[in-house]
């Protein structure tokens, strides 16, 4: 029998799988801040990564010279509301420009943790508490 700890643990294993194939397929991630990048480095995520905050200029200028670089943007932004809220704001900007946003990750992400990550800089640890707790049943 499979608990919630399991399920939510598989989820999440084949959701950031999913998401590294996409990545190593050329999809651009875009995530808040330096320390969101270096959690999907830990969590195995190779392909290219920017950092909206870590940018001098403005949002929508960094997204108009983002939107030429890859034909698919997938949005990995914090779960806070500042998150949410940048999120909206990124996908209307870039609606009708051609290059299509991808927020399914976050929503799949979001969804599996129910509230317990907030911010993306969380998952590594988050994963590895859900280990612990498979573990420890399944002894």
């Amino acid at each position: 029998m499979s608990t919630l700890y399991e399920k939510k643990l598989e989820t999440l294993n084949q959701t950031l799988q999913k998401l590294c194939y996409k990545a190593d397929q050329g999809s651009l991630l875009m995530v808040e801040g330096r320390k969101d990048e270096v959690a999907l480095r830990k969590l195995g995520i190779t392909g290219e990564i920017i950092c909206v905050k870590n940018d001098s200029k403005g949002v929508v200028d960094f997204l108009d010279e983002v939107h030429e670089c890859a034909s698919e943007i997938i949005l990995l932004l914090d779960f806070d509301d500042y998150g949410t809220a940048l999120l909206r704001k990124i996908t209307q900007y870039l609606e009708g420009k051609p290059i299509r946003t991808n927020s399914f990750f976050w929503k799949k992400i979001r969804a599996t943790t129910r509230g317990d990550v907030t911010e993306l800089e969380g998952l590594p640890s988050y994963l590895e508490k859900l280990k612990k707790h498979v573990k420890t049943l399944n002894v």
